[in-house]
């Protein structure tokens, strides 16, 4: 079964969906939003498999909900636009459907949904950019181009070339989209990326200092520092 959220701020739209969702007997919806706040809401209360979600929203748009959540499900946009199309998948995109929704496009998505569920958690490429807002700047960020990223409270803060803007997703749930022969979690403060790391000292209470490009140090925790040792050979 696939638990849905709808976000739509048009009640016809909606309406439309739904009807067009009664043919997957395996699609249940579990609510649905018609603004930013409600749509946050609900996400965090309901943790749906998947997210219908339209872009312009009052309140905002889809991304500032994403950027407000601290699990992004899976989603497919559905939108009458298609100037966002590039911006979407720097999200766990599924789809990206037109309005008005085709029967064949939306039969589509839910067989890429079913495909992924079924499939192991994807993890992000090294080249795989990551989508970032700080107030008024938008980044557009590769994995490879990241040293640090730094828990901040139930935010995340990524530090690249002279940037380090702040993520609006907690430490472990990035963790989980790393590639994890290259990113490495120092403790619940830090995620590194292995191929910054210049220098390795001792530290107190065992554990270790890396000394990172860019001038950057991050403590290794003593409990980390044993793995750490053993996945580069130390």
């Amino acid at each position: 079964m696939i638990d849905a959220v709808i976000v739509e701020d048009s009640p016809l739209a909606r309406f439309e969906l739904e009807h067009l969702l009664k043919s997957y007997p395996q699609v249940t919806i579990v609510g649905h939003a018609g603004d930013v706040d409600a749509a946050v809401s609900l996400i965090e209360t309901a943790s749906p498999d998947v997210v219908f979600l339209d872009i312009d929203l009052p309140g905002g748009n889809a991304f500032t909900v994403l950027e407000r959540l601290t699990r992004v499900p899976r989603i497919v946009f559905t939108t009458a636009f298609d100037e966002y199309a590039l911006k979407s998948f720097a999200f766990n995109t599924i789809d990206y459907l037109l309005k008005p929704i085709e029967p064949r496009r939306l039969a589509q998505a839910i067989q890429k949904l079913s495909d992924t569920m079924q499939a192991a958690p994807a993890r992000r490429s090294m080249d795989s950019p990551i989508f970032i807002k700080d107030g008024e700047r938008c980044f557009l960020v590769k994995p490879r181009d990241v040293r640090v990223i730094e828990a901040v409270g139930n935010y995340s803060r990524v530090y690249f070339q002279t940037h380090s803007p702040l993520l609006y997703r907690p430490l472990g749930a990035v963790e989980t989209q790393l590639a994890p022969e290259k990113f490495f979690r120092a403790s619940r403060r830090y995620i590194v990326n292995l191929d910054y790391v210049e220098q390795v000292a001792p530290w107190s209470n065992g554990g270790l200092m890396l000394s990172l490009r860019g001038g950057l140090e991050v403590e290794v925790s003593r409990r980390q520092s044993a793995r750490f040792k053993d996945l580069l050979s130390l």
